[in-house]
């Protein structure tokens, strides 16, 4: 092997396919042309490795430990030889985009490198001292900084810092576990970046690519089409790209994260953006844990930067009444007060007025209950009265909140949204209909506020902070939060954008109607809650009469006419301007092959489409056998 012959630009400047007997095939554009001509003599062996390096130079290795290699660093050339003396594989061997003598060699048996980052050698070596094997690391060329990489182990496992941020989410959603104590049914074996910051994602039989040659790109889906796996992707500093397959695909267990993501039709990322919804995350709970969840988009309609994940904070819109509902149970087990009590002597310097336009009305109990199931006699969706509010559909729990130019300190106070007092754009809260007669339910946002109202009272303390300290916390929801200022609780790469024909993210005051941010992650938290009888982590947050209630419909719906479902559930839907979310729990499900007895969804947009939601969750409920 001649180590350090200078190539001068010689490309091979065709494009070249060579399939063998045995199934592997390489496919090679604008690549170096003796590297080309030494991957078509050493592919029979099983390619390995293509390194190419900032400076020009390359390097290919096989599976039955041979390797060839042009101007790469003395010291990379005399560590490969000196490994295959000593009988290991060479595995990978990678170039950091600085260039110079920078490296690292991955074997059958170790890793060796030099000039790496200092913190990309710390993590290898701490995750081999927990076993893990590495098969690859990765440096983006294009990135920002030189700390800049991923760390690939043979599990499919992996770590990286300062990559693509929707790389980043496409490699965590391929890691998720699809069954409760199963593996990811596909394992990640191949990741590579371009050198115009395109990058793409191998786990078996699927890829999943941005911005990367398009020649390249559909070259891989004719191999995928062919069953031929593909094995190594790689792109030289000039553009240039070698395919590489060795073998078929193996027969894949069937996988329903990815049957959900292909049976939102055509796709979910297509189908995103044909109704300008930016981003999605979802949550799936089963057997009370969270079992996977992943995100898709961005935070921001018009800006890639910053990637949706499982943690990214999202208005939950409508879906705060049952986290409400929750707080409304948990007052009458810490106060002598019961659900279907009158609840109207028990405020401070409040009482719910009667609507002038209510013709002869009987007095009538107000009752936690009542707000809960929107049977309370408190105006909502559906009554007609003079003076009562218009209810607008895609406006949060009744509510249309508060543009994101008004500061928090010129938002309405509690008692001026009940009154209807400015600065408040609601009407006056009225009782509106005879709670005793009503022959159906009138979904109401304004009855939280009295809610909100008699749970400010009864604790003496402001709502958010009670319902932080009480409800949320004990359900493992630490970063969700009733607020009015997202934009200084949250960092800015923690938090979506809605978007309705512009980016938006209007303030709710009316926090138990509308006002709870919250991620996927956490949100599900409380449907392992409801579904556990209350309890999360072995602490009780409400009894399990209460939590049986609520999966019986108590501040839930037990029914919706968008949901296909074979098992019994309670669910709830919501709308706030720019964002549409919905969760969905199923008490008890008999699923013994697959040990499933329990499970949720959790489904959270920062887009206007409301059937969207819908179409997501029956994916998942298909995917499933739900």
């Amino acid at each position: 092997m001649k180590k350090s012959l200078l190539i001068s630009g010689i490309l091979a400047l065709f494009f070249s396919i060579h399939h063998l007997a045995n199934s592997q095939a390489h496919f090679n554009r604008n690549i170096p042309s003796e590297a080309h001509t030494q991957i078509g003599k050493l592919i029979s062996g099983g390619i390995n490795t293509v390194g190419f390096a900032p400076n020009g130079g390359w390097v290919v290795a096989t599976q039955d430990g041979k390797s060839f290699s042009r101007n790469i660093p003395d010291e990379c050339y005399e560590k490969i030889q000196e490994f295959q003396k000593l009988g290991h594989i060479i595995k990978h061997v990678a170039f950091p985009p600085k260039g110079g003598n920078s490296w690292i060699i991955v074997t059958d048996k170790t890793t060796f490198s030099r000039n790496i980052p200092d913190e990309a050698h710390k993590q290898i070596q701490s995750l081999q001292k927990r076993g893990k094997k590495i098969r690859k690391v990765v440096f983006p060329p294009s990135a920002r900084t030189e700390n800049s990489w991923v760390i690939l182990a043979e599990d499919g496992t992996f770590f990286a810092r300062n990559i693509d941020d929707e790389c980043y989410q496409i490699l965590t959603n391929l890691s998720q576990s699809p069954l409760p104590g199963k593996p990811a049914s596909r394992k990640i074996h191949h990741l590579e970046f371009t050198p115009s910051g395109g990058w793409l994602v191998i786990a078996d039989d699927y890829h999943f690519a941005r911005n990367i040659d398009n020649e390249a790109f559909k070259r891989m889906n004719t191999m995928r089409g062919n069953k031929e796996r593909l094995d190594l992707v790689m792109f030289t500093p000039t553009g240039g790209w070698s395919v590489i397959s060795n073998g078929r695909i193996n027969q894949i267990p069937s996988d329903p994260i990815r049957n959900f993501e292909n049976s939102v039709s055509p796709d979910i990322w297509k189908k995103m953006r044909e109704l300008n919804v930016p981003g999605v995350s979802i949550a799936v709970v089963m057997n009370n844990e969270i079992v996977w969840s992943t995100g898709y988009g961005f935070l921001k309609n018009g800006d890639k930067t910053n990637a949706v994940h499982p943690e990214s904070m999202f208005q939950a819109a409508s879906v705060s009444k049952v986290v409400a509902a929750l707080g409304g149970v948990k007052l009458t087990e810490d106060f002598s007060i019961e659900l279907d009590e009158d609840i109207q002597d028990s405020f401070t310097n409040y009482q719910v007025p009667v609507n002038s336009g209510l013709k002869n009305f009987t007095a009538d109990d107000i009752t936690i209950e009542g707000i809960l199931n929107h049977r309370s006699g408190i105006d909502g969706a559906g009554v007609s009265l003079p003076g009562i509010r218009v209810f607008d559909p895609l406006q949060g729990g009744g509510y249309s909140g508060y543009g994101q130019n008004i500061p928090a300190s010129r938002l309405p106070n509690l008692t001026q949204i009940l009154k209807g007092d400015n600065p408040a754009n609601s009407e006056k809260i009225t009782i509106a209909y005879q709670a005793d007669t009503a022959r159906r339910d009138y979904y109401s946002g304004p009855g939280f506020t009295v809610l909100q109202k008699l749970t400010t009272d009864l604790n003496r303390s402001p709502y958010e902070r009670w319902m932080k300290s009480t409800i949320l916390n004990p359900m493992g929801m630490q970063k969700s939060a009733f607020t009015v200022s997202p934009e200084t609780t949250y960092k800015p790469e923690e938090l979506t954008w809605g978007y309705r024909n512009e980016n938006v993210r209007n303030r709710y005051p009316e926090y138990a109607a509308a006002g709870l941010y919250t991620n996927a992650n956490e949100l599900a938290n409380l449907l392992i809650t409801i579904n556990n009888g209350g309890v999360y982590k072995g602490r009780s947050v409400i009894t399990k009469e209460h939590a049986l209630k609520i999966q019986d419909g108590l501040g839930t719906n037990t029914s919706d006419p968008s949901i296909n479902a074979q098992n019994d559930y309670y669910c709830h839907g919501g709308v706030n301007n720019g964002y549409r979310s919905f969760i969905i729990g199923f008490p008890t499900i008999n699923d013994r092959d697959r040990r499933i007895s329990s499970a949720g969804i959790v489904v959270l947009t920062n887009g206007s489409n409301t059937d969207f939601r819908y179409e997501l969750a029956n994916a998942i409920i298909d995917a499933y056998g739900w």
